[in-house]
């Protein structure tokens, strides 16, 4: 990330970018961060971020919250994009766990009076942010699903500075760590449903439904991770980082950021952390 540049995170839902906020706020300063929100009937204070004033929205250098890639239009001076994918089966299998456990999310009546299965999930609710969600958020298009992959692929190209992976969450911090003056991104798991139950396998018939209708989200998915895979093979210190990011992280879980500022002399002696 470049200090002359925005910096926006598209927050594609299920894709652990709950916790990658509260690593975001830890580096940029509230006054010159905007939140895009959602609310009960599925708005968001977008208006509010394009009828800023010009002094305003010149003090804005994160951008961050759901909403699709073209944002940076409203932005003052040049910016860059990140965010974080997930394979495509398991963003569906998330969502639809979430939903239920959520009675607040406007999907909830539905999936559970209908007593909805993944399949049912996949197949009947006609939302963008459930099927080929990464896709269509990346891409900015609405209207022309046939578009929606080469539009996301160059903005990729042209736009994005970074795209981790959730199922390398660590990795794609180690990654993003080169690219933020050695910052160290540690973090605790927030939006993180507590399991209570082993979920069962799915089926082939709910398998099959979830790459159909989620095909473009799939070849992209494959897409964006053989390009991870390049990029983290370039990593000569990767497990000494990862190790690093697992001792802080373990700190982090059972001390305050302000009490982990006042004893850093310790930390930096042991773990050699740049704060």
């Amino acid at each position: 990330m470049k200090p002359n540049k925005n910096l926006i995170f598209l927050h594609i839902p299920k894709n652990g970018g709950t916790t990658f906020h509260s690593i975001l706020e830890r580096m940029f300063p509230l006054k010159n961060t905007f939140t895009l929100r959602l609310t009960k009937n599925r708005t968001t204070n977008r208006d509010v971020l394009v009828n800023l004033p010009l002094p305003a929205r010149k003090k804005i250098k994160l951008l961050k919250g759901h909403f699709p890639f073209g944002l940076d239009k409203y932005l003052v001076g040049e910016s860059e994009y990140i965010t974080f994918l997930r394979n495509p089966e398991d963003r569906i299998v998330s969502y639809y766990y979430y939903v239920l456990s959520q009675p607040n999310h406007d999907l909830y009546p539905i999936v559970k009076n209908e007593e909805m299965t993944i399949y049912d999930f996949v197949t009947k609710i006609k939302r963008r942010d459930v099927n080929n969600a990464q896709v269509r958020m990346i891409s900015g298009v609405n209207n022309r699903d046939e578009d929606m992959l080469e539009k996301a692929l160059e903005n990729v190209e042209n736009h994005f500075s970074f795209i981790g992976l959730v199922e390398q969450f660590d990795e794609s911090l180690v990654l993003l760590k080169e690219m933020c003056s050695s910052k160290t991104l540690f973090y605790k798991h927030l939006n993180k449903r507590v399991k209570t139950a082993v979920k069962p396998g799915l089926d082939k018939k709910t398998r099959e439904a979830i790459a159909e209708l989620n095909s473009q989200d799939v070849l992209f998915y494959k897409a964006m991770k053989e390009r991870f895979s390049r990029e983290l093979a370039k990593q000569d210190n990767l497990d000494d980082e990862l190790e690093k990011l697992y001792k802080c992280n373990n700190l982090y879980r059972f001390y305050p950021i302000n009490t982990l500022r006042r004893i850093k002399i310790v930390i930096r002696n042991g773990f050699n952390f740049n704060w």
